[in-house]
């Protein structure tokens, strides 16, 4: 197996969360968990990565939730994104850059916009719109409830989080908000139809996809695709003035996509068409990143942009709580920072990874929690407890093929943490039985447990690294004797 680096950098970018308060762990379990683990596999195997989040300071969904709380917008955004920052520290998600939405980054994205408008890619067309004229605004997103017009759930404007399918807001069923008109007016479009064959044939290169975004696609893409509105009426956000739209300003799910490429940039010092680029994401968006963005990425290379082409797009389902969706509103949630107050972030880590809801809807029980983690945790210190016993290693064996054999690099489009999860622990329970024989592999149970763990618990990895000095990344077998020192006991509780 050679591990020789590879020079092409992999760019990381997962959604940036709403600044309208802390994560909880169905937030932790999607994609900034996801991107994070695959980011530390892929510089296992000398792969050089960048990961990037920011945060979507300009959505509707701050404006109502500030609206609730009684608070500023600045307020708001500012504490929630203290809130995140430090939950992402907590459970050692490493960014290269957390993003900051600054003047800089609003000149970068609109600019961006007024290169596509001047080359003719985007255009000013006349759309309907939903006016409310008690209020005098017109309502998007968060403002606008209803019924799905394709699966019947429940729905706020733009998309469906329970099919994916987009809406336009005025073909929702059964609306909530009440004195909504609808008026034809002039808005800043993307024309998706006119792009079709562009966009299928990036979806063809980055595919295949899991299943549901699979489904979906081909949903999506059986009739004619509507036109994306990037522009609305609204107070806050990005002018679309270059457009001669000077009361309007740019679709936060139009502006999203070369805010990450801006993110991503200061993250490398500067973006090239080698790079790599990698989008993990939950479900409930995929309209908008496999469509809207794949066709803003061909558009922007189509007219001399310098950007990484699409690589991979990597979905995760919703995660439940007691079967039922966590609900910041409702108080049915988790928080993150709770979780690890009690819990050892490397262990939520590695369950998260294990009984994620990667590929289908999964439900989060602490019992189950407790229960599997605890298991896991024996095995790990099985190995810890015979390495560390004293003349342990004097007639050792070699390493099983078995063992070597179970890592290998996984591709972005391939990658599963489960699966990540899934081989750590086979290797460790392998080795934690071996090791009860006296003739055993117990020398190599430090780089089996770095080897295993490093992408799922950079902790306790990294307590590893401090007492046995590895280099898992060398063209030479990451596998390597270890004769003297003591191993950690990996912790499933917060030390009291």
């Amino acid at each position: 197996m050679s591990l020789a680096p590879s020079r092409t950098r992999e760019l990381i970018i997962a959604p940036p969360p709403t600044p309208n308060g802390d994560l909880h762990v169905g937030h932790m379990s999607g994609p900034y968990l996801a991107a994070d683990m695959y980011a530390r596999h892929a510089r296992q195997y000398g792969t050089l990565t960048a990961y990037a989040v920011s945060t979507d300071d300009s959505q509707s969904y701050v404006d109502t939730t500030a609206e609730r709380l009684g608070v500023s917008r600045t307020e708001l955004v500012g504490q929630a994104r203290r809130q995140i920052g430090s939950t992402f520290d907590r459970y050692a998600i490493a960014l290269d850059n957390f993003g900051d939405q600054n003047a800089d980054y609003a000149r970068y994205v609109r600019n961006f916009f007024q290169h596509l408008f001047r080359s003719q890619l985007i255009k000013c067309e006349e759309v309907d719109v939903f006016y409310n004229s008690a209020s005098g605004t017109y309502p998007v997103e968060a403002e606008v409830k209803g019924r799905c017009p394709g699966c019947l759930m429940k729905a706020c404007g733009g998309i469906c989080e329970a099919c994916g399918r987009p809406n336009t807001c005025i073909d929702l069923l059964q609306l909530e908000t009440a004195r909504l008109e609808v008026k034809r007016e002039v808005r800043l479009v993307l024309d998706l139809e006119r792009y079709r064959n562009l966009i299928e044939a990036r979806l063809a290169h980055m595919g295949p996809f899991r299943p549901a975004l699979t489904a979906l696609l081909e949903q999506l893409l059986a009739r004619p695709l509507e036109p994306f509105v990037l522009s609305y009426k609204r107070q806050h956000g990005i002018s679309a003035d270059f457009a001669g739209l000077p009361d309007q300003v740019l679709n936060v799910w139009g502006e999203m996509y070369p805010g990450h490429l801006y993110f991503l940039d200061k993250a490398v010092s500067g973006l090239n068409a080698q790079d790599s680029y990698v989008q993990f994401l939950g479900f409930d968006n995929s309209y908008f990143y496999a469509l809207v963005h794949t066709c803003l990425n061909a558009l922007a290379l189509q007219c001399g942009l310098e950007c990484p082409e699409h690589a991979a797009l990597v979905t995760n389902q919703f995660y439940l709580l007691d079967d039922a969706k966590f609900s910041t509103s409702l108080g049915h949630v988790i928080w993150a920072r709770d979780l690890c107050k009690t819990y050892a972030a490397d262990a939520i880590r590695l369950y998260l990874a294990l009984r994620g809801p990667e590929y289908q809807e999964v439900s989060f029980s602490r019992e189950t929690f407790e229960r599997s983690i605890e298991r896991i945790a024996d095995s790990i210190n099985k190995i810890v407890a015979r390495f560390n016993e004293p003349r342990a290693h004097g007639a050792d064996a070699p390493l099983p093929q078995q063992i070597r054999n179970l890592f290998a690099r996984m591709p972005a489009k391939q990658f599963s943490q489960s699966k990540l999860a899934r081989q750590a622990i086979a290797a460790i329970e392998f080795l934690a039985q071996d090791s009860q024989q006296a003739q055993s592999s117990i020398a190599y149970a430090p780089s089996v447990l770095l080897r295993s763990l490093e992408p799922l618990c950079p902790q306790y990895a990294a307590e590893l690294r401090q007492r046995f000095p590895m280099d898992p990344t060398s063209s030479q077998s990451p596998f390597s004797r270890a004769t003297s020192g003591q191993l950690p006991r990996f912790l499933v509780k917060v030390a009291s």
